[in-house]
């Protein structure tokens, strides 16, 4: 039987391993499509999010210090101080129908790390109100960095100094001399309590989404990944299997040439 020795020990061996391989990738790529499916569809809307009891900033943010579409709207606790001395004003914002501006300022938590740009309020005018000095504790809604494009909000070119027109991180930190969260927390509770001028502003509209999220996108590089693996298994067995035999069939020809006194083709000549 000229194909035996694929039942040698260790063609055995190099058959199981590939069966192996090839439902174990299979495997990986079937979960890492779930996940991406996982991503790419909505989470938890705002509203759900913020009907949960506030839990530490820390703990909400299992990304560290990204707001994503996921913790959007979970309301959060954290303790530290204001930062009056780089506190801003975001202009042209609309509250009950009358225009102002909200007021953020800088929140340093008593834990250490980044910053937490916090939206304190809303007031008529620009003249903003200095926050409470020393420690507070605030509680507040998670928002996502605002962009032009997916806030619906036109960026606002030429302000003075301490003002600006969209609650983005990427400006945010050209502004500020230290690292911040990715997003910010709108106040709605504090203590000790804040200033009575400044109104609560409302939750921001849902950012219109620029398509699969960049983790949908990771999930779906893998699914591929995965799957090219146990193709490559396969083709990887076939040329293995395919090799030797063409090698065995050039090895009975030769041998047979040489019975009948002829040399191979290509066979070095005698001395």
């Amino acid at each position: 039987m000229r194909h035996r020795f694929l039942l040698q020990p260790r063609w055995l061996a190099f058959h199981v391993l590939v069966l192996v391989a090839v439902p174990v990738c299979a495997a990986l790529g079937l979960w890492q499509f779930h996940r991406y499916n996982e991503h790419k569809s909505s989470g938890p809307s705002a509203a759900q999010a913020a009907a949960e009891p506030p839990v530490a900033l820390a703990e909400r943010l299992r990304n560290g210090t990204v707001v994503t579409p996921d913790d959007r709207g979970g309301t959060v606790e954290v303790s530290g101080r204001f930062d009056a001395a780089h506190q801003l004003v975001v202009v042209d914002r609309t509250l009950d129908g009358r225009k102002g501006s909200y007021v953020l300022t800088p929140f340093q938590p008593a834990s250490g790390g980044p910053a937490v740009p916090v939206v304190r309020g809303w007031l008529e005018g620009t003249q903003a109100p200095a926050p409470p000095a020393g420690e507070v504790r605030l509680t507040g809604r998670l928002e996502l960095s605002e962009t032009e494009h997916g806030s619906g909000i036109d960026r606002i070119a030429g302000l003075p100094a301490g003002q600006v027109s969209l609650i983005s991180t990427p400006e945010l930190v050209n502004v500020l001399p230290y690292p911040i969260y990715d997003g910010y927390v709108a106040l709605t509770a504090q203590d000790p309590a804040g200033d009575a001028v400044l109104q609560p502003v409302p939750p921001a509209k849902e950012q219109k989404s620029n398509g699969i999220s960049g983790r949908a996108w990771q999930n779906l590089g893998y699914t591929a990944q995965w799957f090219v693996f146990a193709g490559a298994s396969v083709f990887l067995w076939w040329r293995v299997v395919r090799r030797e035999i063409e090698e065995r069939q050039e090895a009975e020809e030769a041998a047979l040439l040489r019975e009948l006194g002829l040399e191979p083709e290509g066979a070095p000549a005698e001395a």
